[in-house]
């Protein structure tokens, strides 16, 4: 089952990293202000903000393969609906709005769904391995081979991302149907807003998984306090012409998928613990290294050597989660994960 998972995993975010190029592509062909294009990013992130905290009470309640399933479909029509209207001629940033909005909803959905799913059909040993694989198709999908596609695809239309994306999606929940896990017993449950409420007080409560979410939430606030502003300081004071940069973050992206790919090998032969410092260890070793000696090298070494330290980070974390977390809860608790994470960002 757990194939099937990390190939949906595999089409999935190979449309997402189509769409994260072809949407801001297609905004600034319809405005040229730059409040409006930015906007998108919010537009996508907002519904983790919103809505986080329900879907994780929502998924505990329910089968995740089947959130995964429908969000799939729903995600696959809605990008369907747009490939038409853009085929016709009929094109408005604000309904990008929307429809990036509603495609939000739905990864949130997907991503807290799949995070539960893997517990429940992959054996405890092997939870590092699973994971580690769904974060090397996100890496690989988003970072690399999708972006790439995704602009030769825009310039030829603009409606082949988007096509394509939404029949990626299809298929990934086509590969979803034969996975069935249990129905959760809810007897003696409230509604979503308590159940909400009691999950976040389990979490407030367990000092060793608060721990570990918030100090993810300020690696993701550190990281982005630099990431952010890198592109000033590589075409400025270093000097890397537009392709240069993009060369090198290329370069660099394939440390993440490094990482995901070291990380079970890394647990077979070091505690997880050690190897979770470590990872944050990294992280600052080469932000400094890049401080001290600003170059297209440091660049890329700062960028791929916090890609594999943050896959290593992520990897370990979520399964620490599954393992620890009680199964009536985990969605929820994924869902303050993901949320503290996502408002790190914009922060």
């Amino acid at each position: 089952m757990i194939t099937r998972v990390i190939a949906a995993a595999a089409l999935s975010n190979l449309g997402d990293g189509l769409r994260v190029v072809a949407l801001p592509l297609l905004a600034a062909s319809l405005t040229s202000d730059p409040v409006l294009v930015s906007g998108l990013v919010v537009a996508a992130y907002l519904p983790w903000v919103l809505f986080g905290l329900p879907i994780g009470s929502l998924v505990d309640r329910g089968r995740p393969e089947v959130f995964m399933r429908v969000t799939n479909v729903g995600r696959a029509v809605l990008l369907g609906c747009l490939t038409a209207l853009l085929a016709i001629g009929f094109n408005s940033i604000w309904l990008l709005y929307v429809i990036t909005f509603l495609l939000g909803i739905g990864e949130a959905v997907y991503d807290n769904a799949s995070q539960s799913l893997v517990p429940r059909i992959v054996p405890d040993r092997q939870l590092e391995s699973a994971n580690g694989a769904l974060v090397t198709a996100e890496r690989v999908g988003q970072d690399l081979v999708g972006p790439a596609v995704a602009g030769v695809l825009f310039t030829a239309s603009v409606v082949l991302p988007f096509g394509l994306n939404a029949v990626l999606l299809a298929v990934a929940g086509a590969l979803l149907i034969k996975i069935t896990t249990e129905v959760p017993q809810l007897q003696g449950r409230g509604g979503v807003l308590t159940e909400t409420v009691a999950g976040m007080r389990w979490l407030w409560r367990d000092r060793f998984v608060r721990r570990l979410i918030l100090t993810g939430a300020c690696l993701v606030f550190t990281t982005w306090v630099w990431e952010s502003t890198l592109v000033l300081l590589a075409t400025g004071p270093i000097g890397l012409s537009a392709a240069g940069y993009g060369l090198v973050l290329g370069i660099g992206a394939l440390g993440g998928v490094g990482g995901a790919v070291a990380t079970p090998f890394l647990v077979a032969r070091m505690d997880r613990w050690w190897l979770q410092l470590g990872s944050l260890g990294l992280c600052g070793l080469v932000d400094l290294l890049l401080a001290v000696a600003p170059n297209a090298i440091t660049v890329a070494l700062a960028w791929g050597g916090t890609g594999f330290g943050f896959a290593v980070w992520h990897v370990v974390s979520v399964s620490t989660r599954q393992r620890v977390v009680p199964a009536e809860i985990l969605a929820r608790v994924n869902s303050a994960a993901r949320m503290l994470s996502i408002t790190a960002l914009p922060a």
